[in-house]
């Protein structure tokens, strides 16, 4: 059990990992480094070198949305996480693997492991359709989307398995909170991807340069991503104060309210210092950092009790 324990608390780190490769690949713009799926320029191992592109190079090069030339830096950028996706797949199987051993004492840990491996399947197919469709808005979004339930799935798998789960009772009220906080959360990061989007289509009419005319024209979606995120610091903070006798929950809402702010600098970075590439997976780490840990304090109240 130990070592099943310490494979799944690794495994949910790596989706982490996973997660800002992916956030690399776009703040790069790399997403098209390998312009067609599930080989790359026709190849398992992609070139190194223009000398090394097939014969047909152009219907691969004509589907890229910068200057239609090879980059090998971008091919490169796109294949590594491409690997990081696929490897995660394999800790998922022999996650799966671990645990279909265990599945008549541990019928909740299988069925999550289970579901985590068909998630991370669907997850990458659909980072296919991503390279099909051209980096659509929407298949971006949802195939981010997919990273974050891969999180959350791994989060619930893993204190399943904690031989002392530690159960906090709270009243009815601290539990509403928490949801609400909870979709809060979700509420701006889905302002935050319509920033995002609007941000991919200025980058894109200037050729992914002038990165400080990115957000000059600041649209509606930045106004209110930006005032919003206030909302969610203050809701964390309140949470942290409603909950200041309970030792457990403070601790971790404190520590939220850290990755809030951490993640409002990294936007005030990103807007006042021309969009650095570096601020940019960051941001995306934090958020995704902000609802794990949301969703770990759901798990772990209990509001059939009372304090």
């Amino acid at each position: 059990m130990r070592a099943i324990r310490q494979w799944v608390l690794f495994t949910f780190f790596f989706t982490f990992i996973v997660i800002i490769a992916g956030g690399i690949v776009r703040t790069t713009q790399s997403g098209m480094g390998c312009p067609d799926w599930p080989t790359c320029f026709g190849r398992w191992i992609p070139p190194t070198n223009a000398s090394q592109l097939p014969p047909d190079f152009e219907k691969y090069l004509k589907k890229q949305d910068i200057d239609h030339t090879f980059n090998v830096f971008h091919t490169w950028t796109e294949y590594i996480n491409r690997l990081v996706g696929e490897l995660l797949g394999v800790f998922a199987l022999i996650q799966c693997w671990l645990l279909f051993r265990k599945r008549k004492e541990l019928p909740v840990p299988y069925k999550l492991a289970a579901a985590y491996l068909i998630t991370v399947v669907l997850t990458g197919l659909f980072g296919g359709a991503v390279v099909l469709l051209n980096l659509a808005h929407l298949s971006i979004t949802v195939h981010l989307l997919f990273a974050i339930i891969l999180l959350q799935i791994q989060l619930a798998l893993m204190l399943s398995l904690q031989s002392r789960l530690f159960i906090v009772p709270v009243d009815t009220k601290m539990k509403k909170l928490f949801l609400f906080l909870l979709a809060v959360l979700f509420i701006q990061a889905v302002f935050g991807t319509g920033v995002r989007m609007y941000v991919d289509d200025v980058s894109k009419t200037l050729h992914y340069e002038q990165r400080e005319t990115w957000l000059a024209a600041k649209p509606v979606s930045f106004y209110i991503h930006r005032s919003f995120s206030w909302v969610v610091l203050l809701t964390t903070i309140f949470a942290a104060w409603y909950s200041r006798n309970i030792q457990a929950l403070r601790n971790k809402l404190l520590a939220l309210s850290v990755i809030i702010t951490m993640s409002m600098i990294t936007g005030i970075v990103l807007y006042y210092a021309d969009m650095p590439a570096v601020a940019q997976p960051i941001h995306l780490f934090l958020a995704s950092c902000a609802i794990t840990l949301t969703v770990s304090i759901i798990l772990q109240t209990n509001s059939r009790r009372t304090v």
